[in-house]
């Protein structure tokens, strides 16, 4: 009886296992749509974005990589935010929304600065280091996933693959 057990108790945490892992985000799977608020309190959905390329940036204020790049990430938005196929949004991980109002105001940071309070993005997103970055495709798939820093000519070759 033990054995049927031990066969049976084995065979579920390896379907668990499994399954845990079919749920990678990897090239070409559809990204996990969200629902969060800016610091304005505005709603964006990432499915609203459809037929725009996403840059989904996820940071905190703990991070010294985040701290150093938002300047640079404020330049890229900057230089690219008028195509028609791009947006960018940062995802502020596991922290108050006044921490990211005060890195909007700190960085005069132009993008949608969103607020994830309670950090169900990083599981949900599979974030396991900050800065990390996903690209979304125009139709919700996932373009590329990359940690750390990002330079213009990266989001560039990105967003030149899917101009209309």
């Amino acid at each position: 009886m033990t054995n049927i057990r031990t066969s049976i108790g084995l065979v579920a945490l390896f379907l668990l296992l499994s399954a845990c892992d079919s749920g990678k985000l990897d090239k070409g799977s559809n990204a996990p749509d969200f629902k969060l608020k800016d610091v304005a309190q505005a709603t964006h959905q990432l499915s609203e974005y459809k037929g725009k390329v996403v840059w989904v940036h996820f940071w905190t204020d703990w991070c010294k990589s985040c701290r150093a790049e938002f300047p640079k990430i404020e330049a890229t938005y900057s230089s690219l935010k008028n195509k028609a196929n791009f947006e960018l949004l940062a995802i502020n991980v596991g922290q108050p929304a006044t921490t990211s109002a005060q890195f909007q105001k700190d960085f005069s940071a132009s993008f949608p600065m969103l607020v994830d309070e309670q950090g169900i993005m990083k599981d949900l997103y599979q974030v396991e280091a900050y800065p990390t970055n996903y690209f979304i495709s125009p139709d919700g798939k996932v373009i590329r996933r990359i940690i750390g820093w990002l330079t213009q000519n990266q989001v560039e070759v990105i967003l030149a693959a899917y101009e209309q």
